[in-house]
């Protein structure tokens, strides 16, 4: 105690000598802090903070790793092959953002929503509720499957009203019809947040 009045002691003899230097000391100080605080709320929302879906510690992400690094992603065939070959895994799952946005057309107003393709078992890897309907079949999401689509509550609830007759109805999604299939509930959190799910639809014979 007696140290740490002596510390305050000094500091005010210090800040009454050269308050300038002083303030600048603060202020950089309070720079650090917010600095330390900022970094650790990314650490703790990516590495620390657990995630939302059912059994997270037994989710994996592959990566491709390269001479130039390493990263998600794969080619159809790489990701056919892990799917394959691995009993380590109850499932193995992709799923893509499908650019900028997909244009929404159909009822009073156009609108650019989020889509996401993923594969059949997206859904149960993820523990997605549905709120109403169901997911995608393996054969839905095969080479020139249906065109069907799954929405998000979000989308649900603002551009349809949470109308319960929406499902089996089509809607347009970029110039093509899609035949809406089920809702996913509001408790599921993916980042970044979808509006529609569509099916991958993956065609074995391409590289890409």
């Amino acid at each position: 105690m007696e140290t740490f009045l002596k510390d305050v002691t000094h500091s005010l003899r210090m800040f009454r000598q050269s308050p300038a230097f002083t303030l600048a000391a603060i202020a950089a100080l309070a720079l650090g802090i917010g600095a330390n605080t900022a970094i650790f709320s990314v650490v703790n929302t990516v590495l620390l903070k657990p995630l939302t879906y059912p059994d997270p510690d037994r989710i994996v992400l592959f990566l491709l790793t390269s001479p130039e690094g390493s990263g998600p992603g794969a080619s159809v065939p790489k990701f056919a092959m892990w799917r394959e070959t691995t009993s380590v895994f109850q499932d193995v799952s992709a799923y893509e953002f499908g650019g900028p946005g997909l244009n929404l057309t159909g009822g009073s107003y156009p609108e650019q929503i989020k889509g996401i393709h993923v594969t059949a078992d997206y859904f149960r890897l993820f523990g997605a509720p549905i709120e109403r309907g169901r997911t995608f079949t393996v054969e839905e999401d095969s080479p020139h499957g249906p065109r069907v689509v799954v929405l998000s509550d979000g989308l649900g609830r603002r551009r349809y009203g949470a109308d319960p007759n929406i499902i089996g109805k089509t809607i347009q999604l970029g110039g093509e019809p899609f035949v809406v299939i089920g809702i996913v509930g509001p408790s599921f959190n993916f980042d970044p947040s979808p509006d529609v799910w569509i099916p991958f639809q993956f065609d074995l014979a391409t590289n890409d």
